[in-house]
């Protein structure tokens, strides 16, 4: 069961959480746990700009794959229409 307690935050991190809670149709309470649990769910050794260079290095692979994915469906339009 969950208890009460006061926390402080700021105007916008207010926002953003009653914003979050519409359009996931949650409540503000909720969110606030949920973002609770991901922190505490990280290592506590947890080195944000290592994890920042993974995403970065994941970012550029899916790019990379994108392109890949582009440049075949631009070779099969091209083969559908030397079929056709």
């Amino acid at each position: 069961m969950a208890t009460a307690t006061t926390v402080y935050l700021s105007p916008k991190q207010r926002k953003r959480l009653f914003q979050r809670a519409r359009r996931r149709k949650t409540t503000f309470s909720e969110e606030l746990r949920a973002a609770l649990d991901f922190y505490l769910d990280l290592p506590a050794d947890f080195d944000a700009e290592s994890f920042a260079a993974l995403v970065r290095e994941a970012n550029a692979s899916m790019d990379r794959s994108i392109a890949k994915l582009d440049e075949t469906l631009t070779f099969l339009a091209k083969f559908r229409e030397a079929k056709a």
